[in-house]
């Protein structure tokens, strides 16, 4: 039988020890550099916002700066691609919304598939749309509005095919059974301005850019697409109120990473970002788009995805909606 010298035993001592002094991939300080958070939209609104408080505090509660990066282009699609295909380090974040789950249906050639090349972070929050019309309007409840869609067609605006704002307004036309024209322009701001001049007839418009015009008396609010009533509009019922049972939409904001990044890593900006979000100062700058907090759970993210896919697959396929 061979013998084993000392020297073979201190050798292999000492690479065993190394091996073990050193963390596996995914576990080492994480983060080691400076963080971009990409925002798919361009700058101003309700998404910049969001990005830029939660990446002030990310920053400052990781010693390390994070920039924002406003990536607009191909209804959100460039930037999350660029999340998808930068290092799977965890130094790379994406704002993501509703978008997400609609996409896939509206474009025929898709750079990534969210559900395999993203992973789910948290649910941050949820914003509503407001339906609203032009102030000289005759229509005054959402009953109004649907008999006079009955009785003739009407037009909507919204900021572009394949937005919040038109998808709102197409789930709206399924479930109320009223014939609506899609008009779309280029951002909520245009579409706005034909609203108030009254060459549209109605608009669902997010509430960030509507409530300074409600405030104004410019437009009429006469309903929100959420579930529950906003604060700030506690006379105005949500359109389920208002006699479409079942409508609920909401333009939801999540964050998401690469799926290749190592899962210690996703687990831990999970858990900071859910810390963030409950943060009261996040929450008074949140209520500036009136943001409902969510802050869920990367499971229960990613649960929500599936929901929320399955849901606008049929909505986009029954309206024949394309961006391509």
């Amino acid at each position: 039988m061979p013998t084993i010298s000392r020297r073979s035993i201190l050798a292999v001592t000492t690479i065993v020890l190394s091996v073990l002094a050193c963390p596996p991939a995914g576990a080492q300080e994480f983060p080691s550099k400076q963080m971009r958070l990409i925002v798919p939209f361009a700058a101003g609104g309700a998404a910049d916002i969001i990005g830029r408080t939660i990446a002030d505090k990310l920053g400052a509660l990781y010693g390390k700066t994070v920039i924002v990066e406003n990536m607009a282009g191909a209804g959100s699609n460039i930037g999350i691609n660029a999340t998808v295909k930068a290092e799977p380090d965890g130094h790379t974040l994406v704002l993501g919304s509703i978008a997400v789950a609609v996409n896939p249906f509206l474009y025929k050639q898709m750079p990534f598939d969210p559900a395999k090349d993203l992973a789910p972070l948290t649910l941050a929050l949820e914003t509503p749309n407001i339906v609203i019309v032009p102030a000289t309007s005759n229509v005054q409840t959402l009953a109004d509005l649907i008999a006079k869609a009955k009785a003739a067609p009407l037009n909507y605006a919204s900021a572009g095919i394949g937005s919040s704002l038109h998808l709102a307004a197409e789930l709206f036309k399924q479930q109320a059974k009223v014939d609506l024209a899609h008009v779309a322009y280029r951002g909520s701001n245009p579409a706005l301005t034909d609203l108030i001049a009254g060459r549209m007839d109605v608009m669902f418009d997010n509430a960030s850019t509507a409530l300074p015009q409600i405030e104004a008396r410019t437009v009429r609010a006469i309903a929100v697409t959420t579930k529950a009533r906003l604060a700030t509009l506690p006379d105005v019922p949500t359109v389920a109120e208002a006699g479409v049972s079942g409508y609920e939409m909401g333009n939801w904001w999540a964050f998401f990473t690469s799926a290749k990044v190592p899962s210690p890593i996703t687990a831990r900006l999970s858990a900071d970002l859910r810390k963030i979000l409950i943060d009261p100062d996040v929450q008074r700058k949140m209520a500036q788009v009136s943001g409902r907090i969510i802050a869920s759970s990367a499971d229960d993210l990613a649960a929500h995805l599936t929901a929320e896919t399955s849901k606008w697959k049929r909505v986009v396929e029954s309206a024949s909606i394309g961006a391509n």
